[in-house]
């Protein structure tokens, strides 16, 4: 019930975004991931789309995950809408996003965040942090089969740190360019502030509207604690279709 209705949502989105204004500037963002972790019981494959619109200073984007391989036995674990606005403040450039994430990875618990970041780019250094709400929630299955009291039935998590630290080799804009990234935001996933990734990318522009990139990812678990524990890894590879 819930994925039909967090789908709809999103599909709903995609069609306001693509109607929001005709003069905007459109972007298809289309990838999958291929790897394993210590609870994908082996290989995982997950495909994601995410449609966005730039018109002017503002962004709309959503979006949606599948999972095509892995133990989740729901097919959409991912859904995403977003709004960012750019400015500066004394010649320094500035975006400001709002989101909202919901994962339903099982049949029996899903993970819903919203929350806030900024962000800032140069030539080679790229910067975000923000703060996100957390909750996980029993679903109607779960609650019916293990009796589970409302009481216990949702965890609310407030005020969770969110951060990435990005660097390019090359300056923005370049026709190629590689670059490495310490962080825990990803499009479907926020990591606990302790729990760090890392990423390794590469980009390269095919054509003028067209451009292929390739992530390497690395997470960890308690890397900020004094034990550091190997949580899983995964490729990614994608293309970005900025439609004029």
């Amino acid at each position: 019930m819930h994925t039909t209705m967090n789908l709809n949502l999103v599909f709903a989105s995609i069609l306001l975004i693509c109607c929001f204004n005709l003069s905007a500037q459109p972007s298809i963002n289309f990838y999958t991931d291929l790897g394993e972790n210590n609870v994908s019981q082996g290989l995982f494959i997950k495909s994601a789309v995410l449609i966005s619109y730039r018109t002017g200073r503002n962004l709309l984007e959503a979006g949606f995950q599948a999972d095509l391989k892995n133990a989740n036995q729901n097919v959409f674990s991912g859904f995403s809408i977003s709004g960012s606005r750019s400015f500066r403040i004394n010649h320094f450039p500035i975006e400001i996003t709002g989101f909202w994430i919901s994962t339903p990875f099982s049949e029996l618990l899903r993970e819903t965040n919203w929350g806030g970041r900024l962000k800032h780019e140069n030539n080679h250094f790229g910067f975000q942090i923000g703060s996100n709400s957390r909750t996980y929630a029993f679903r109607q299955k779960a609650i019916r089969e293990y009796q589970i009291g409302e009481n216990a039935a949702i965890i609310h998590e407030v005020m969770n740190l969110m951060y990435s630290v990005d660097y390019l080799i090359k300056p923005t804009g370049n026709c190629w360019n590689i670059g490495a990234s310490l962080t825990n935001i990803d499009h479907f996933i926020l990591e606990q502030e302790t729990n760090p990734m890392l990423r390794l990318n590469g980009l390269y522009k095919i054509s003028t509207p067209l451009f292929l990139y390739v992530e390497a990812w690395y997470k960890s678990a308690g890397a900020a604690n004094l034990s550091v524990n190997y949580f899983g890894f995964f490729f990614r590879t994608g293309i970005i279709w900025k439609i004029r």
